[in-house]
C-alpha cells in the first residue's frame, strides 16, 4: 500500500483538532462529526456574489452546540497548515465571507446545513480562508469529567476567472530505500500559475525479473499546491521487493500536461 503523507504535515481536508478541558461526567460522551465537502474551491469574477452550503452531521451519541468562526491560514513547503488571525493575509477571504447560522444545536444523527456567501472585491487573483466548526457536547456535568471539544476546519478558496491556470515546475525526483521494504520519493514543485493544483498520478514499481509489478497513487490525499507556492514532497510507497527495481513516475502539472520520469533503484544492501 502507499502510506501518504508520511512527513508532509497536516492534510488540507477537514482539519480535526481536539481540545481537552476538565469538567465532569461519566461515561465520556461519544463526539464524532463529518463535514461535506472537506474543502471548497470556487471560480468567480470581480465584484460578483457566490453562495453555496456545507453539510454538518453529528455522528456521535450526544447533542452538540456547534459554533462557527473564521481564520486565515499559511502553508509551509512541507504542506503543514498554520492558522493565522482572520484578515491578516493579503489573500484573506474573511472580509468578504458570510456564513449562517453562527451557532446551532445538532442532535445525535442529525444533519444541518450552513449557508455561506462571498462578495468578491473589485480585483483579486485568489482568496482563501478557513471556516472552523467547534462542537461542545451538551451533557450534564459531573465530577472529574473530561470534555472533548471537536474543532474542524474546512478551507475555502475563491479564484478569479481571469487568473492564470496552475502550472507546476518539477525538480528531478530522488529515491531512497526505507527499512521494512519501502521506497521514499523526494521531489519539489513550484506552482507558477494563479490557481490551485492538486497533482494526481501514479508510481509504478517493477522488479527486474517482472515478478513484481504494482502501481501506487501519487498524492492520494489530493493536497494542493497554492499559487506561487514551492512544495516539497516526501512520499513512501510499498512494501516492495529488496532486489533491483524499475520505477516509473507520472503526475499532472497542469490541466493538459504531466511530468514523467523513469529510474532504476539498486538492490538493497544486506
Amino acid at each position: 500500500m502507499s502510506r501518504f503523507p508520511s512527513r508532509s504535515g497536516a492534510p488540507f481536508g477537514a482539519l480535526l483538532l481536539l481540545s481537552l478541558s476538565v469538567r465532569a461526567a461519566e461515561p465520556r460522551p461519544d463526539v464524532s462529526i463529518s463535514i461535506t465537502p472537506p474543502f471548497i474551491e470556487k471560480v468567480a469574477a470581480d465584484r460578483t456574489q457566490l453562495s453555496d452550503s456545507l453539510s454538518y452531521t453529528n455522528d456521535g451519541t450526544v447533542p452538540l452546540l456547534v459554533s462557527v468562526d473564521f481564520a486565515d491560514f499559511s502553508v509551509s513547503e512541507e504542506g503543514g497548515v498554520s492558522e493565522e488571525p482572520p484578515g491578516s493575509q493579503h489573500t484573506s477571504l474573511v472580509p468578504y465571507l458570510r456564513l449562517s447560522p453562527g451557532t446551532i444545536r445538532v442532535g445525535p444523527g442529525q444533519r444541518v446545513f450552513f449557508r455561506y456567501a462571498v462578495d468578491t472585491p473589485p480585483e483579486f487573483d485568489q482568496l482563501r480562508g478557513m471556516v472552523y466548526f467547534s462542537a461542545v457536547p451538551q451533557v450534564p456535568g459531573a465530577a472529574n469529567q473530561v470534555l472533548v471539544v471537536a474543532r474542524a476546519g474546512v478551507p475555502l478558496y475563491v479564484e478569479n476567472r481571469r487568473s492564470r491556470p496552475a502550472a507546476l515546475q518539477v525538480e528531478e525526483p530522488t529515491w531512497e530505500r526505507e527499512s521494512g521494504g519501502y521506497l521514499i520519493l523526494k521531489t519539489a514543485t513550484r506552482n507558477t500559475g494563479e490557481r490551485n493544483i492538486r497533482p494526481s498520478g501514479f508510481v509504478r514499481v517493477r522488479s527486474k525479473d517482472d515478478t513484481f509489478d504494482k502501481t501506487f497513487d501519487f498524492n492520494e490525499g489530493r493536497e494542493p499546491v497554492l499559487p506561487g507556492q514551492r512544495r516539497r514532497w516526501e512520499m513512501t510507497f510499498g512494501p516492495v521487493p529488496q532486489g533491483a527495481l524499475s520505477v516509473e513516475t507520472r503526475f499532472s502539472t497542469s490541466t493538459r500536461t504531466s511530468y514523467e520520469s523513469e529510474a532504476w533503484i539498486p538492490a538493497a544492501q544486506d
